[in-house]
């Protein structure tokens, strides 16, 4: 149950504080949604980069192999070595196709170190625009930022405004060359607000941003600051790790890292958000549930299970139907991932005999329990505004609805045409294209 939320492109501008960018984020929101995007985008890209890299070092391996099957003699065998003959000058094509499969294993090194260091570039970057956007909100912060600009400056911009901007770069370019804690720190001190309290994920995001300047700095190798820094915040540290060491970064501790990038992110965004634009809580509200939706649609359950566990214990909600929302939300994605226990005592703790009948059905759907699924289906008919024939075709939480045999012919008695069926029209040279 849930908003789809619109994609947001970003293209910088630049650079220029009086010239501005009409596709870059316009509030808090689509910081937020550009964010989840572009982390989404590398953590999707990995597998991708995998399958090509690993393709590479294949077809390389087997290019070596076959040169020295084909063009080359085996002198002898000791063990593992083997030493080859060869005629005319094949020790320069042998040195080629060797070093075509060292390079492609050390891609196999470099790609995920890459993606990882631009997932925290990637953070980064989001935290100045939610700097920006917050300094545009409130103005005042900047009075005590420090920086001054002289009469031989200002009369180098065009306006105010412009020069306000400049200031705001500034500002904005000292927090980001701090470490992320001390980021954190400023983000506490300048907007009265602990954003680090009752975080569990703290740990693995200071470990992951570490582990990011060893790549960027060291190559990998673990330093002296690198120990002291994970132990001061209680990181858990890969087994038997130690100066000198070597750090890879493997699928599984990629798929972490994202996780929690984009759980710190979004919680980082919200919080601020609401604490600074307490009037645009119903924006932030829709915000949340779009994130959340959208990550239960793409199986994230565990994720969306976090990011809802904190939209409903937020103290303040835009209206009754968003805190259910959540709440229905938060349910599924216990049930989704095995916790059907749980699922229901978060459906048994709420009051659903006055809401609207959306949250009724969903209720029924989510305890399994068909047969009075069946009824508010029928109640609700063929004109609710949200519960259409697009919402028990796409949302999630009617997944184990849906394969009953009983739906089908209901979803059609009541919409006039088939559940299982989409329309795709196909244009010469563009392919197919969804049309509903």
């Amino acid at each position: 149950m849930g908003e789809e939320a619109d994609a947001n492109a970003e293209k910088k501008a630049d650079g220029k504080p009086d010239k501005k960018d009409s596709t870059a984020p316009k509030n808090i929101g689509q910081e937020i949604e550009l964010f989840v995007n572009q982390v989404d985008a590398l953590a999707e890209t990995l597998p991708l980069a995998a399958v090509a890299v690993q393709g590479a070092r294949t077809t390389s391996s087997q290019q070596l192999s076959t040169f020295l099957r084909q063009e080359c003699t085996v002198a002898s065998r000791e063990g593992k070595t083997t030493t080859y003959s060869f005629q005319g000058s094949q020790y320069l094509k042998f040195q080629r196709l060797q070093r075509r499969v060292q390079k492609a294993e050390l891609a196999q090194i470099l790609v995920p170190r890459g993606l990882l260091v631009a997932l925290v570039s990637q953070f980064d970057a989001y935290v100045g625009g939610i700097v920006r956007q917050l300094f545009h909100a409130r103005p005042e912060i900047l009075d005590s930022s420090g920086k001054q600009l002289t009469l031989a400056q200002l009369s180098e911009f065009g306006s105010i405004e412009a020069a306000k901007e400049y200031v705001i770069d500034k500002e904005i370019e000292s927090v980001l060359r701090d470490s992320h804690t001390d980021q954190f720190e400023w983000l506490e001190s300048k907007f009265g607000i602990a954003l680090r309290k009752e975080l569990p994920a703290w740990p693995v995001f200071i470990e992951l941003t570490e582990r990011r300047n060893l790549f960027v700095h060291t190559n990998g190798i673990v330093s002296r600051q690198y120990l002291d820094v994970c132990r001061k915040h209680s990181c858990q540290l890969p087994a038997g790790v130690g100066l000198g060491d070597s750090l890879p970064i493997t699928r599984e501790y990629f798929t972490t890292a994202y996780d929690c990038i984009l759980e710190i992110g979004v919680k980082l965004g919200q919080v601020l958000w609401r604490k600074v634009q307490p009037d645009n809580i119903k924006d932030a509200d829709e915000n949340l549930v779009g994130v959340t939706y959208n990550l239960i649609t793409e199986g994230r359950y565990k994720l969306a299970r976090v990011l809802l566990d904190f939209g409903t214990g937020l103290k303040k909600h835009s209206s009754i139907d968003a805190r259910l929302r959540f709440v229905v939300n938060r349910a599924q994605t216990y049930k989704w991932t095995g916790d059907e226990e749980k699922c229901g005592k978060i459906l048994d703790a709420e009051d659903w005999t006055a809401t609207d009948a959306k949250f009724r059905l969903a209720c029924a759907v989510l305890r399994d329990d068909f047969k009075a699924a069946r009824e508010w289906v029928i109640q609700i008919g063929n004109g609710h505004k949200e519960v259409d024939s697009h919402a028990y075709r796409e949302w999630p939480m009617f997944k184990e609805f849906r394969k009953s045999p009983e739906f089908g012919a209901l979803f059609e008695e009541i919409f006039g045409e088939p559940l299982n069926k989409f329309v795709v029209k196909e244009d010469e040279g563009s392919g197919p294209q969804h049309v509903n």
